[in-house]
């Protein structure tokens, strides 16, 4: 008896993996053109489906769960199992970062899925693998190998593989039943898979089509996700406190959720109303569920969804409350700035019911932005070595930054701020920032616009996500000009002369100055150092009700 292991994400199965899996299923492996080791002796009796990463999904690399891919796999089983009397099985695999031993992990995972039940051999299992690199590891391991689609290092593959056919879905949208050459090359369980659950093509259009995903399902590929939601989570209840006067009860949806933390929070002070979140990043998405299954919101209903937030979402006059948590600063830094932001907030007024609300709890610029100032830098709190040392690995980067002076973290952020946009053409040499060194009472002192000033101390104690966050602006609109644009978009601004903290308002936030601001920088209007400027507003509580 020989199994046959085929492994793989199995984001489709297809006509030509059907053909090769006929064509070996009931018989001995002899006279087949094998790659790696000998192959078993015995009749092939079994097949083994491993679906890789099945914790995975959200993303152009995995866009449908284990659960309907294990569906679509179990369909294609079927078929092969009525036609030859061959057994299978489907065993999910997590996912594993990049590494040598990826082969043994897999079979090391299969064992454990299946309770040691099935401990695969190159005495009695063949694999199936197209990929040059793992069909290399396989052999290692000593395992017979069929290249499927792999027909050689210079050859063109025998078929196209099963990314290719997403791919070609992806870009048919709608249309992909009538495309031939797609139907001729899915297998047909998995055609009509497609036709009975029409929301999983829906679900790989919109996130293959999604300008603003890349193919892991994030916005940067350096944002350090456990270390982002830890910091946001560590001030969960003074961001709660902050936007509770804005909420209202009902349907109340995060977007911009991360992991789901003010959710949990809100779940506490409105356990009747129903809470959705919304995130565009397939690992916030997976954080979240986490928190769901573990209990974190208690008995209030709770849903999640990846979507980018561009995207019209929800249905006309629906929501009760929109919470924008520090979200609007992303659009328009991974967006096209003022026109993102504002078809924003125009979509967010179709979505919100009469009388409902959108709070918007960000970070906020100031009027007199570009105007010049000294900005004078410690250089006593850290090194002053070279600080635009290249480090590859982001956890050395964090090191290596978070050891340096601030005034040297300047001269990094002055090369760094959103140098990689203007590298992808989408901003313009305005964006540099420009100064000039010198000193005041005998310490270090750059001559800056205010606003980069304030960019710079803004992000200066973010050196775990410095790459991600050096892509985003953060000091763009004044309160002021925030306000404006709620008004366009049709929504009455709440505010309260009496109680201010009831209703919109822009203000320094305490919390940044004691834990992040410290005495790292001071502000002066002329060279001379005499009067310290004030720091501005750095963060808004934005609420808009529709009339």
């Amino acid at each position: 008896m020989t199994t046959l292991l085929f492994p793989g994400r199995h984001l489709v199965n297809t006509r030509f993996q059907e053909s090769c899996l006929l064509a070996v299923l009931g018989r001995t492996l002899d006279g087949e053109a094998l790659l790696g080791g000998p192959p078993p002796r015995g009749a092939v009796t079994d097949v083994v489906f491993a679906v890789t990463s099945a914790n995975q999904s959200h993303s152009r690399y995995n866009p449908l769960p284990f659960h309907a891919r294990a569906l679509g796999v179990d369909r294609f089983g079927r078929q092969l199992r009525e036609a030859l009397g061959i057994r299978y099985r489907i065993v999910g695999v997590p996912h594993f970062n990049p590494t040598e031993r990826f082969c043994a992990h897999v079979l090391k995972a299969i064992a454990e899925e299946t309770e040691d039940d099935l401990t695969l051999t190159p005495t009695d299992t063949v694999v199936v693998c197209s990929t040059p690199g793992l069909i290399e590891e396989w052999a290692e391991l000593g395992f017979a190998v069929m290249p499927a689609e792999h027909a050689g290092d210079t050859a063109p593959p025998r078929a196209e593989r099963p990314i290719e056919l997403v791919r070609r879905l992806a870009e048919l949208g709608e249309d992909w039943p009538q495309d031939p050459a797609l139907r001729q090359a899915l297998a047909p369980a998995w055609f009509s898979l497609f036709l009975d659950f029409p929301e999983l093509p829906r679900r790989i259009t919109r996130l293959y089509r999604d300008p603003l995903l890349n193919d892991e399902g994030s916005l940067t590929e350096t944002r350090n996700y456990g270390t982002y939601a830890r910091a946001m989570d560590s001030i969960i209840d003074l961001k709660f406190q902050e936007i509770r006067p804005g909420l209202t009860p009902g349907k109340i949806v995060d977007e911009g959720c991360a992991d789901g933390g003010l959710l949990a929070r809100i779940a506490r002070e409105f356990p009747d109303s129903d809470l959705i979140g919304i995130d565009i990043a397939a690992e916030f998405i997976a954080r979240a569920h986490e928190r769901q299954r573990a209990g974190e919101f208690g008995g209030t209903f709770v849903h999640f969804h990846q979507r980018n937030l561009l995207s019209p979402i929800f249905r006309p006059a629906s929501i009760d409350t929109t919470i924008c948590n520090s979200t609007l600063h992303e659009l328009w830094s991974y967006g096209d700035e003022r026109p993102t932001v504002e078809a924003y907030l125009a979509e967010k007024f179709r979505q919100t019911r009469p009388g409902g609300t959108l709070v918007i709890r960000d970070v906020v610029g100031f009027a007199d932005r570009d105007r010049p100032v000294w900005m004078v830098c410690d250089e006593t709190d850290g090194s002053n070595e070279d600080p635009t040392r290249e480090i590859a690995d982001p956890e050395a980067l964090a090191v290596f930054l978070g050891g340096l002076s601030t005034c040297a973290r300047f001269l990094r952020f002055a090369r760094d701020f959103q140098a990689e946009l203007r590298a992808q053409g989408r901003r313009g040499p305005e964006t540099q920032v420009r100064y000039e060194a010198g000193a005041i009472g005998g310490k270090p002192a750059f001559k800056v616009r205010f606003q980069d000033g304030i960019e710079f101390l803004t992000k200066v104690t973010y050196v775990d996500n410095w790459a991600s966050e050096m892509n985003e602006s953060f000091a763009f609109w004044s309160f002021d000009e925030w306000k404006a644009a709620l008004h366009r978009a049709g929504f009455h601004v709440v505010e309260s002369s009496v109680e201010p903290e009831l209703g919109s308002r822009a203000y320094l936030s305490a919390w940044r100055v004691a834990h992040d601001f410290k005495d790292r920088v001071r502000f002066y209007g002329d060279p001379a150092g005499g009067v310290e400027l004030p720091l501005p507003p750095t963060n808004m509580v934005l609420i808009g009700r529709r009339p």
